[in-house]
């Protein structure tokens, strides 16, 4: 079968992730090398067949250890008990958009529990964090 532009052909989509209708929109050295699917509309480089897996054998050897979002939160839990050590929630004021707050101080928010003030961004704004992370919040309005 000769190749031509506009022909159809099936190839591996790789928006639908299925191996469907196409149609050739460009040939270099005898070779598909852009088509779109004839189902969703997405254009792609020209694949034959879906991509293998990769088996646990073939991955490398005591690659990863963990996600980067997992090791970054485990930081920050780390960091945020540091900074609860030896404080109470009766320690703490409640937190409210007309109240100034310092940095180090311990506050009590309706939505996200016991923070610690980390940081002032400017007169309004300050970076407090919270045991599910860190939050910009609004003061002194």
């Amino acid at each position: 079968m000769a190749l031509k532009v506009g022909k159809n052909i099936d190839g591996w989509c790789t928006r639908c992730k299925l191996v469907l209708g196409h149609t050739i929109e460009a040939i270099a050295g005898g070779k598909i090398t852009r088509v779109h699917c004839n189902t969703c509309g997405g254009q792609h480089a020209h694949r034959v067949e879906a991509p293998r897996t990769r088996v646990a054998a073939e991955r490398a050897p005591g690659g990863g250890g963990g996600s980067r979002a997992s090791k970054e939160q485990v930081k920050r839990e780390s960091e945020y008990d540091a900074l609860l050590r030896g404080r109470t929630k009766a320690a703490s004021r409640p937190y409210s958009t007309s109240t100034r707050f310092a940095v180090g101080e311990l506050i009590s928010h309706a939505t996200f529990g016991l923070g610690v003030v980390t940081g002032e961004r400017d007169s309004i704004k300050i970076d407090i964090l919270f045991a599910n992370g860190p939050k910009v919040l609004l003061q002194g309005r």
